[in-house]
């Protein structure tokens, strides 16, 4: 063995020429690296997600958006008060510091959880709550609008078919051909040991997902309309590969689910204008063809409509409380009750008056009658006649009800348009169309009047769903599948 021991005193005597030298370079070196600069290895650049500018974004909204104040959003992003901001611009959020990637927002669907949300935009769970001040889980409720960071140049991720009793995270990994320890890590899993049936797992795909729930044999389920709004409509898509039975209630509303296409059942609601503001649990049941159930809660907001209220209207006693109004009431209760499993309209539906801006009392409008006590809403749109009195079928549907001189609705008209679906025309001067009639989009079907509990010339133009009135402003300006 080679001793490598140096005696240092043999080097560092003032008599031995090669110690000064060796003494002298120590020194010298050590000067040297005190001047050097100092710098933290450990010093990063602090990082800012990024909000994309969309028309009608102001400095002061975006601030505010993302709890900011106006000069910490001006001065990280070097700008000034007097700064435009086009479609398109990234603004680096200031109240967001360490985090990055570009933030999105989206409306939370049935199925969302912080796990599910975190594991689809790869975005950690603490970087969610802090975006969205998060306090409770239970704050992600459908139709909630909520932030999310997607990094640039990621993979797209779409929902894995979900673990089966029995099936373990290697298998399923394997069977979608994915390398079981990365899509293990994609899902925040510490050990593929750790996947469990009913759980909701993603994995990179060249389509997106926007499934958020894991439920065998489903593909896909939406809430459609997005917030929900009092005397709003709502609709509930489900596409599935395999037959299955879908029940769902929400606010005393139960969707009657019809199957559309080979996979894809939708059912229609309708929520009451009078439903008090707040949250609700939806609830769905889907039934497999071997009988295997599997139900999920989760809870809605329901928003108001801001509906206001009419002065006090002063109409025929005789259609206000009266006997006559209640057997009226029940017997279009029942008329639009039926759900035929036909959709008979298809896109945008025309305004069934000549102006469709002609509007003399909207929806959901709060209402007296005879310094009766009662309160009643408006479960219908009054259109006037400023371009004309002809009245029009605004979609596709069947004549299902003709009703000449009654107490309140005076002379109308009722069509099924399918799914729950129906329209109601009141007040007419006179009918145009028989019952049993198919009705084409802008069809003239009657004349505007003032006949029944009227107070002058209009026509009631109301939508039905599942006997729930709805609001028809929602139909006239968007199209349902």
């Amino acid at each position: 063995m080679v001793n490598l021991s140096i005696d240092m005193n043999d080097y560092t005597k003032p008599s031995s020429l090669f110690g000064q030298r060796f003494f002298i370079s120590i020194i010298v070196a050590i000067l040297v690296i005190a001047t050097l600069p100092f710098r933290d290895v450990n010093a990063q650049a602090t990082t800012y997600p990024e909000y994309v500018v969309v028309p009608g974004d102001t400095l002061s909204w975006i601030a505010l958006r993302f709890d900011s104040t106006l000069d910490e959003l001006l001065a990280v992003n070097g700008l000034d008060e007097n700064s435009m901001l086009r479609p398109g611009d990234r603004l680096k959020i200031p109240s967001l510091a360490g985090m990055q990637g570009i933030l999105t927002t989206e409306y939370v669907q049935l199925g969302s959880s912080l796990t599910s949300l975190s594991r689809r935009s790869q975005a950690e769970p603490a970087d969610l709550i802090r975006a969205n001040n998060l306090t409770s889980p239970s704050e992600l409720f459908i139709g909630r609008e909520i932030v999310l960071t997607q990094i640039e140049n990621s993979p797209i991720m779409t929902t894995m078919n979900s673990l089966r009793q029995g099936q373990s995270f290697l298998e399923a990994s394997i069977l979608a051909g994915q390398n079981t320890w990365s899509l293990a890590k994609t899902n925040r899993l510490e050990n593929p040991l750790l996947g469990l049936p009913m759980d909701t797992y993603y994995m990179p795909s060249e389509v997106e997902s926007p499934s958020n729930l894991a439920i065998p044999g489903v593909k896909e389920i939406v809430v459609d309309n997005l917030p929900l709004i009092q005397g709003d409509t709502f609709l509930i898509e489900v596409t599935s590969e395999e037959p299955v039975t879908v029940r769902a209630s929400l606010a005393g509303v139960e969707p009657v689910f019809i199957e559309m296409d080979e996979g894809l059942q939708m059912g229609y609601g309708g929520i009451n204008a009078l439903t008090e503001v707040g949250v609700y649990p939806l609830t769905m049941e889907f039934t497999n063809s071997e009988g295997d159930t599997y139900r999920f809660d989760q809870y809605v907001m329901i928003s108001s409509g801001n509906y206001v209220s009419d002065k006090p209207l002063q109409v025929d006693p005789a259609s206000v409380g009266t006997e006559a109004e209640q057997a009226e009431n029940v017997k279009f209760k029942e008329i639009v009750a039926p759900v035929t499993p036909v959709q008979q309209w298809s896109g945008l539906w025309y305004s069934p008056a000549q102006d469709a801006d002609c509007i003399i009392s909207s929806f959901g409008s709060r209402r007296t009658y005879n310094d009766d006590p009662r309160l009643y809403y408006h479960t219908g749109l009054d259109l006037g006649y400023c371009k004309g009195v002809d009245v029009y079928a605004p979609a596709g549907g069947t004549v299902v009800g003709i009703f000449p001189d009654q107490v309140v609705r005076g002379n109308a008209i009722v069509i099924d348009h399918g799914l729950g679906v129906y329209t109601i025309y009141m007040h007419l001067a006179s009918i145009l169309i028989e019952e049993g009639a198919k009705v084409e989009p802008g069809q003239l079907i009657g004349i505007i009047g003032t006949t029944g509990r009227s107070t002058g010339p209009h026509l009631h133009f109301e939508v039905d769903i599942l006997g729930t009135p709805v609001n028809p402003l929602t139909w006239l300006r968007r199209a349902f599948p």
